[in-house]
């Protein structure tokens, strides 16, 4: 009976740890970014990019880059890339070239407190920040030339600007239905929503989006499981919309040629 008791009371100490944990450092969890000083200089083996800054309703600079397609190229339109949780432009911004190869210029930021851009950051910052890069695109670009692209973290954003926008084309990578069961897959733990201040519902908000969205997952994802991005393909407009790379992982989709010919495919459809 001792032992058993001391089974039972080591593993309600650890869970007992867990949770404190997750309430008070899920902000750190959910975000990892990777500053830049000012004077950074951001080095890319292309000719057509430029830096801009803009500013958010609350006041914050945000660090942007925009890559345009070759000047003898006349652009289908424009990507919004809202990248991941770690890092900053230098990382994110190499992404750029399956886009631009397609015809499309390519415009990513930097989250509030990622890179060179000012302020911490938060969920609904975040959703903000996103909102500031779609209105900065609005003054440049028709809407229907926009095709908004999540990655991760990004998913989050993307699919809550598409439930409040009208883009031509929603693209999601590698997302989850909601932050809370990510944390519940990584530790396995059934910890209580109760303690998440943290949500990222894409659940919620990818069923209010109209335009045209699709998903790509990894099977072989160890981040966001595959089934986390499956719970999200009932809100698709129609299943074939739920794109699938066998073995992929959360960080190497573009390393597979199925995923450069399906992205081709998609957005290929409508131009």
């Amino acid at each position: 009976m001792d032992t058993l008791f001391y089974i039972i009371l080591g593993a309600g100490t650890f869970y007992g740890l867990v949770l404190l944990l997750v309430y008070g450092l899920q902000e750190r969890f959910v975000f990892q970014p990777h500053p830049l000083q000012q004077k950074h200089r951001f080095f890319f083996n292309v000719s057509q990019w430029e830096e801009t800054w803009l500013e958010t309703r609350d006041g914050v600079r945000l660090n942007a880059l925009l890559f345009q397609t070759p000047v003898q190229e006349k652009s289908k339109g424009v990507i919004l890339y809202l990248h991941g949780n770690k890092g900053n432009l230098q990382r994110w911004a190499k992404h750029q070239g399956a886009f631009t190869r397609l015809g499309y210029d390519f415009f990513a930021i930097d989250y509030r407190g990622y890179g060179k851009s000012e302020g911490r950051p938060s969920e609904e910052g975040l959703y903000i920040d996103g909102e500031t890069a779609y209105g900065w695109l609005l003054e440049h670009y028709r809407e229907e030339d926009i095709v908004i692209y999540g990655r991760s973290l990004g998913s989050g954003v993307a699919s809550r600007l598409a439930a409040r926008r009208r883009p031509r084309l929603l693209i999601l990578e590698t997302p989850f239905d909601n932050m809370p069961n990510v944390v519940r897959a990584i530790t396995r733990l059934p910890i209580p929503y109760s303690l998440f201040r943290v949500w990222f519902p894409n659940d919620h908000h990818l069923k209010q989006a109209k335009s045209p969205k699709y998903i790509f997952a990894g099977t072989r994802d160890r981040v966001v499981e595959y089934r986390l991005s499956q719970r999200l393909r009932p809100l698709l407009h129609y299943p074939e919309a739920f794109i699938t790379i066998d073995g992929a992982g959360h960080r190497n989709l573009d390393t597979f040629p199925r995923y450069h010919y399906e992205l081709e495919r998609v957005l290929a459809r409508y131009e």
